[in-house]
This record gives structure tokens, C-alpha cells and sequence, in this order.
């Protein structure tokens, strides 16, 4: 994955600082930055505030200092060039619409209130179905989806909204290898077009190997950032993850050697 640093950054935030009612401080002094075109990892324990961070990037959740820009633009005039894939326990599966009517969601900001989808819409739409291997798919309702195929509807969204940043909150949460790779391959189709990613997750493969960038969250402060080879250390670790990193260990080396030999 390679990364025109001539291009203005896609997302950068300064001393973000946000909480909940009852002024309970989940966020603080969050500052970082992510390149156009990059993919970025998010990683930390339970409650560290990865899921509170992408509500506060996207708008879900007002923030009371710092800072959040999108491609230069104040994220509250940017909206627009945010996709958002919440946790699945966010989505009510049960809804009665099918795969191509989702997708067709992410066309609303271009379509308009109140007018109906053209021509060159329902075309674009068959377009990222088929690119994202969904085309068979397009008649089939949401209830009816496994876990990985529900995740590229949401990344096919993405696309037909024209999203230059996308945010993906737990994706490879309960499905199995093969959609793990099947999320995988959507994202390489994402990075072709030149949008940004920022994922949250627990899977420390997955992020090592397929992520320009690593995130760590604990306590709703950042313990590190940077590439994989300078963020993977059982010690940077430890301090996000305490005693439970153990757990990590051989993971870890295993990582780092598989790293070594994909160079």
C-alpha cells in the first residue's frame, strides 16, 4: 500500500477531547493524523474509546475541545466524505430491504430528497455490486446475508457514496476466515480508489499485515502510533493491554516474522 504524501491528509485530529452525559471524560488529548489513501488500525482493550472516537469523527457525538478535519475541511461542513460501518449489534438486521436498496442509501446525498434514483444511479450501483462480487446477491434481503457478506454491503454503501474516508468499527467481530478475507479483498478494492481507512479491531494479524498504520487506545488516551514494526512491541503493548498481553506474546513473534519475510 503506498501513499502520495503530496495529497492533503485525509483526516487529521488535534487534542480531541469528548465524554458522555454525567460528565464521564471518554476521550482526551486524541491527536493524530491519516494520510489519503492510508490504512489505519485501531486497537485497544474494551472501553478504551475506539468506537467513541468514530462517533465523535462522524458527527454521532458532539466533542468539547480540540479539533477534527477532513481534508481540510471542519468535519461539520465535511460529513459528506465520511462512510460509516457501525458494530453489527448497531444494525437492525431484521429490516425488510435487500442488498441493492442499501447500497442504493449511499446514492442519497447525490440523488436528492424527495426525487427518485436516474439512470447513471441504478448503473453506478450495479457497478460496485459486481465489483465487490455482490451483483448475485442484489435481490436478497439483509436478514438473509452471513456476517462477511453483510460487512461488503456496507462497504459497497461506502462507495456509492463517494466517501474519501471510511470508517469500519469491528468488522471481522464473528465471521469466520473466509470473510475475513473477503472483507480483506474489499478493502484492497477501497485502496484503489484512493479512500482513507480507519478500523477498529482485535485482530493484531490482521492489522499488523494488512495496515500502513497502527492506532493504540487505552483508557481513552493514545499509548502509541505508528507503523506496525514500531507499534507491535510487547512492551508498547503492555501498557494499553496491562497483564492480559501475555496472551499476546506468541502472536507477537509470530507477526514479526511473518512481517520479515513478506519485505
Amino acid at each position: 500500500m503506498t501513499v502520495d504524501k503530496g495529497v492533503q491528509a485525509a483526516l487529521v485530529v488535534r487534542q480531541l477531547g469528548t465524554g458522555y452525559p454525567g460528565n464521564r471524560q471518554a476521550l482526551a488529548n486524541i491527536n493524530f493524523t491519516v494520510e489519503a489513501g492510508e490504512r489505519v488500525a485501531v486497537i485497544g482493550p474494551n472501553g478504551a474509546g475506539k468506537s467513541t472516537l468514530f462517533k465523535a469523527i462522524v458527527g454521532l457525538l458532539q466533542f468539547n475541545s480540540g479539533s477534527i478535519s477532513i481534508f481540510g475541511e471542519d468535519c461539520h461542513s465535511s460529513h459528506s466524505l465520511v462512510g460509516y460501518v457501525p458494530q453489527q449489534n448497531d444494525i437492525d438486521w431484521s429490516f425488510p430491504v435487500s442488498v441493492y436498496d442499501v447500497v442504493m442509501m449511499g446514492r442519497n446525498r447525490n440523488i436528492g430528497w424527495f426525487r427518485l434514483p436516474r439512470r447513471a444511479d441504478h448503473q453506478a450501483i450495479r457497478d460496485i455490486l459486481e465489483h465487490l462480487s455482490l451483483g448475485d446477491l442484489a435481490k436478497r434481503q439483509i436478514s438473509e446475508l452471513s456476517g462477511g457478506q453483510r460487512r461488503r454491503v456496507f462497504i459497497a454503501r461506502a462507495l456509492a457514496q463517494e466517501s474519501r474516508v471510511l470508517l469500519m468499527d469491528e468488522p471481522f467481530s464473528g465471521v469466520d476466515q473466509h470473510a475475513e478475507s473477503e472483507i480483506i479483498e474489499a478493502l484492497d478494492i477501497l485502496t484503489e480508489h484512493g479512500i482513507s481507512i480507519l478500523m477498529s479491531t482485535h485482530h493484531m494479524e490482521n492489522a499488523a499485515l494488512h495496515f500502513d498504520k497502527i492506532l493504540v487506545l487505552s483508557q481513552g488516551a493514545i499509548v502509541t502510533f505508528g507503523t506496525p514494526d514500531e507499534v507491535l512491541e510487547p512492551q508498547m503493548l503492555r501498557q494499553a493491554f496491562g497483564a492480559t498481553i501475555t496472551m499476546y506474546s506468541d502472536d507477537l513473534l509470530m507477526l514479526a516474522r511473518q512481517r520479515e519475510r513478506s519485505r
